[in-house]
């Protein structure tokens, strides 16, 4: 690998990416939108296209002198209530890149999909990379757009071009300057007045830059079609208010409260912020789809990747120091 092009490049997890390869001094090129900010790669050397990937011809000007492509660009919103847009660039875009790819003859391309583009596992169990997609009972856009855009890449891989999948678990740690939902849930917990609520459920979460070490140790390590999970710690939702109020030195009580309730309250919020044009706290989609604990196994991208995960509060501490430095975070 000597010369790859990044996909949402200027991006939390893209970033992160490119400082991985630039490390192992890979040239870098990132594919990014027009007028987005370059305050994550200051500092860094790459080169920069502005453009779109829905636009095709904006995808194969980018591909060009490139061996790898790193397709990282999706839109992640937890709130949108028109959700065509992600639907569009998460699956027209992955379509567009891959279909460049292909055409310029690019020796291999590792995909970013998510562990919402994979099955949530029984009660007791971990999930692994073949898991089926089970959850057709929510409507949840970004879920189900991942899902199909997964699909659209492993169709590539099934007709014979060298594709790999990376499914990273919720990501945090410094760097996320949208901030993503899964930023949100720090702040919104830290700025909560009183007991840090909480109520039933549990995913997965990852460093960012472990989450972008593993696409990287995919594209090297990897083999073709097959998929990776990239994450590190398996939390219900108390288990993670605790770790977020420890790494802020919080000591602040937990509270629980019913599912019901808290579906009751989520979902007045939605309908209020509907009608200021504004994004609720918590959307409801969200939130229904994590009372189903979504819990994964890491092993294959350990033993056949050799990847590793730093602990979790370390990852916190870092991303509250980044919040603090934007003025997110008192």
């Amino acid at each position: 690998m000597q010369r790859a092009l990044v996909t949402g490049g200027l991006g939390f997890l893209g970033s992160a990416i490119v400082r991985s390869l630039r490390q192992r001094e890979v040239a870098v090129r990132v594919l990014a939108l027009p007028n987005e900010p370059t305050d994550n790669l200051e500092g860094e050397a790459y080169e920069l296209v502005r453009g779109d990937v829905l636009d095709l011809e904006a995808c194969r000007t980018a591909m060009d002198g490139v061996d790898t492509l790193f397709h990282c660009a999706a839109l992640y919103k937890a709130f949108m209530p028109d959700p065509r847009r992600m639907y569009e660039v998460n699956l027209r875009g992955t379509f567009n890149m891959l279909e460049a790819a292909r055409r310029a003859g690019v020796t291999r391309t590792v995909y970013t999909a998510s562990i919402v583009s994979i099955g949530r596992p029984p009660k007791g169990r971990l999930a692994d990379e073949s898991t089926p997609y089970e959850a057709w009972d929510v409507d949840m856009p970004y879920s189900r757009s991942k899902y199909h855009s997964r699909e659209v890449a492993e169709s590539f891989a099934s007709w014979g071009m060298d594709v790999r999948i990376v499914c990273p678990g919720a990501v945090f740690g410094p760097g996320d300057i949208a901030p993503t939902p899964s930023g949100k849930i720090i702040i919104n917990t830290l700025k909560q007045r009183g007991p840090a609520v909480y109520t039933a459920g549990g995913t997965s979460y990852v460093d960012v830059r472990d989450a972008a070490e593993v696409h990287v140790l995919a594209a090297t390590r990897g083999r073709a079609g097959e998929r990776y999970i990239a994450t590190a710690h398996n939390l219900d939702n108390g288990e993670l208010m605790r770790a977020i109020l420890d790494a802020a030195g919080d000591r602040r009580a937990l509270r629980r409260l019913p599912s019901g309730l808290v579906r009751h309250l989520v979902r007045g919020m939605e309908r209020a912020a509907l009608r200021r044009g504004a994004e609720p706290p918590v959307a409801s989609n969200f939130y229904e789809f994590s009372l189903t604990p979504g819990f994964y196994s890491n092993e294959k991208s350990r033993l056949e990747l050799g990847a590793s995960y730093r602990p979790l509060g370390e990852t916190l501490r870092d991303a509250l120091d980044y919040f603090r430095a934007r003025g997110l975070l008192r």
